[in-house]
């Protein structure tokens, strides 16, 4: 007697009971998809996190670049300085042995001069 009474409960209530079982189906499915979303939730969240550490490495490598570079560039600059200063120097003592030299010319030989003002500047001796 039970199975005919749950027989005919089944068949006097099938659409109660298919709505109910459709329920559970939807609200299991809901979980389900809840559960996936929130799976993939965390795991762009973790990828976010790693690119986040990955760029701020990037970043600190960029700045070590910038600073060797800016450090090479001040190196670059000093050394391009101290040759400026020795040139300079070396041109100024050039020019006193040449000042220095042409005195003595001027005092010793001064027709050895006056060839060396006219091949220096190009004029021309007019006789």
């Amino acid at each position: 007697m039970t199975s005919d009474a749950v027989f005919k409960f089944v068949i006097k209530y099938w659409k109660e009971i298919f709505v109910a079982t459709l329920l559970l189906a939807v609200a299991g499915k809901f979980h389900h998809d809840y559960k996936q979303l929130q799976l993939a939730y965390e795991t762009s969240q973790q990828s976010l996190e790693e690119q986040i550490a990955g760029l701020k490495d990037i970043h600190h490598r960029e700045l070590q670049r910038r600073d060797e570079a800016l450090q090479d560039y001040r190196d670059a600059l000093a050394q391009l300085e101290r040759n400026y200063l020795e040139s300079q120097l070396e041109l100024d003592r050039q020019k006193r042995e040449t000042r220095r030299q042409h005195v003595d010319d001027f005092t010793g030989d001064r027709e050895q001069l006056i060839i060396d003002i006219e091949e220096t500047f190009g004029f021309t001796h007019v006789d």
